[in-house]
């Protein structure tokens, strides 16, 4: 299957948004046990002529994906029933079609933002819901885009940032932290971020990741524990952690519990949440 030219044209972190649309074109033949369903990732694939076999080779990565963002998907669910006038925004989009499988209610409103050739590809191919629309621009340049979204005082707010931090320098994910919470606290608001990270020894490999080095994209930010990143960013209580690797296969299983038991309980990839 030959693919459409708008993503053959795609390098470096915007082309790992094929990974994680080629997880969830496979899931329902490779990890039936997961029972994860996305027909509007369907359409967005057979729209743009995408083959996910390129990477389905990377069994840990497709199964992983997709437990990732069924996570995403139980916590932004979780925050839409107590908030369901609230604000979502969603840092680097990608392809995701996050939005079409919750189906926020009425009263919500859903910002994806991503750079300009990826908000192209969203406006043109992920179906249309009324309430969510696609913001272009670098997700972490707060101040480039906040005018723009309909953050109103005293508005609940959930930022989610999905295989998004890992590729940010660490000045430029603290810069973003901060500018998040100033935000929050300037229109008295309460803010739950949730975002996947990345441990330093993840970072250091990412060159031998199987799918990730075919795009020529390199982690740069690693952290230790999650519970790191509040002692930086004292305004945000972490909530809720969750371990990634040990849910991807045994192979996987086996590295990430060696590795906390080798680090006295640090995760090697996981998924966080943090609360203002």
């Amino acid at each position: 299957m030959a693919e459409h030219g708008a993503t053959t044209g795609l390098t470096g972190v915007p082309e790992t948004l094929l990974i994680t649309l080629a997880a969830r074109l496979l899931a329902s033949r490779r990890n039936p046990d997961l029972r994860f369903a996305d027909p509007a990732a369907e359409a967005v694939g057979a729209a743009l002529g995408f083959d996910p076999d390129r990477f389905a080779h990377d069994k840990a990565s497709m199964r992983g994906c997709v437990v990732r963002g069924q996570w995403f998907d139980a916590i932004v669910r979780h925050f839409l029933l107590s908030n369901p006038e609230g604000l979502v925004i969603s840092i680097g989009s990608g392809l995701d079609t996050r939005a079409n499988r919750i189906a926020p209610p009425p009263g919500v409103d859903w910002v994806d933002i991503d750079f300009a050739e990826v908000v192209s590809l969203r406006r043109a191919h992920v179906p249309p819901l009324v309430n969510v629309r696609s913001l272009a621009g670098d997700g972490t340049a707060v101040s480039d885009w906040i005018d723009d979204v309909p953050w109103h005082e005293g508005r609940p707010v959930m930022t989610i940032a999905e295989g998004v931090s890992m590729y940010l320098k660490p000045e430029q994910a603290f810069a973003w932290l901060d500018a998040m919470t100033a935000q929050a606290r300037t229109r008295q608001s309460s803010m739950t971020i949730a975002l996947d990270l990345a441990s330093p020894l993840m970072v250091s490999q990412s060159h031998r990741h199987p799918s990730v080095s075919k795009t020529g994209a390199v982690f740069s930010w690693g952290v230790k524990h999650p519970a790191d990143i509040a002692k930086k960013v004292p305004s945000l209580e972490l909530t809720e952690t969750y371990d990634i690797a040990r849910q991807c296969g045994l192979p996987s299983y086996l590295v990430a519990s060696a590795y906390r038991l080798l680090t006295f309980g640090r995760p090697i990839y996981s998924c966080a949440a943090f609360r203002m």
